[in-house]
């Protein structure tokens, strides 16, 4: 893999990330990228993404309508799962990965398990406690 340089790009990208308690999307660190560097262009906030990826020093989450969103590793064995509410779009870390049993399973078995994503869609509790205070008043 080639050496790539360590631009004060990627390393702004890489500090909102830690700064970021859930994962973000690309629009939110561009957001955030352009109060420090302004005349930044998109493309390479997407290119210093795929360097952090290809690096392992980032997890890629889908979302939604595959929206995708980033989140900074602790390390490189980390790995970690959540749940979006589908109408304020708050995150949840789900306490464990539900696919640790059958990795482990499947390994025995001699499958090499590369990746995996879990997608769950949802309301969150607060959403649903105000849809049945919306559903009681329209009765």
């Amino acid at each position: 893999m080639k050496i790539q340089r360590n631009t004060k790009q990627r390393q702004l990208i890489l500090s909102i990330l830690m700064e970021a308690d859930r994962p973000i999307s690309i629009n939110e660190i561009y957001n955030k990228v352009i109060e420090k560097l302004p005349s930044i262009a998109k493309s390479t906030i997407y290119r210093n993404i795929d360097i952090l990826l290809k690096q392992d020093l980032i997890d890629k989450y889908h979302f939604h309508d595959n929206e995708i969103f980033y989140r900074i590793k602790a390390d490189q064995n980390e790995h970690k799962h959540y749940v979006m509410c589908d109408q304020c779009n708050k995150m949840f870390d789900l306490p464990s990965c539900p696919i640790h049993d059958i990795e482990t399973a499947m390994e025995e078995e001699g499958f090499i398990i590369q990746k995996h994503q879990i997608q769950i869609s949802g309301i969150c509790k607060n959403c649903a406690g105000r849809k049945q205070i919306n559903t009681k008043r329209h009765k």
